[in-house]
């Protein structure tokens, strides 16, 4: 379940740094298996940390909840 939950996040976050909404990402899990991943991203200067939290919320909404997602500049 983890293995396949990491694949689906990091794809996610991989199409959308291509597309250039992100610059970097990092999938943190910690040691309980049942907490969720800890997401950070570092938004790009074009785009306000508030769009990019949103965004990514959203895509990753049904994987990770929005409180474990955390957008650096």
């Amino acid at each position: 379940m983890r293995k396949a939950r990491h694949l689906a996040i990091s794809s996610r976050l991989e199409a959308t740094k291509r597309h250039g909404l992100v610059a970097d990402y990092a999938i943190e899990w910690p040691a309980s298996n049942f907490s969720p991943p800890h997401i950070r991203v570092r938004g790009r200067d074009q785009f306000p940390a508030q769009l990019t939290l949103n965004y990514v919320a959203r895509l990753l909404g049904s994987l990770v909840p929005t409180r474990a997602i955390e957008i650096e500049r």
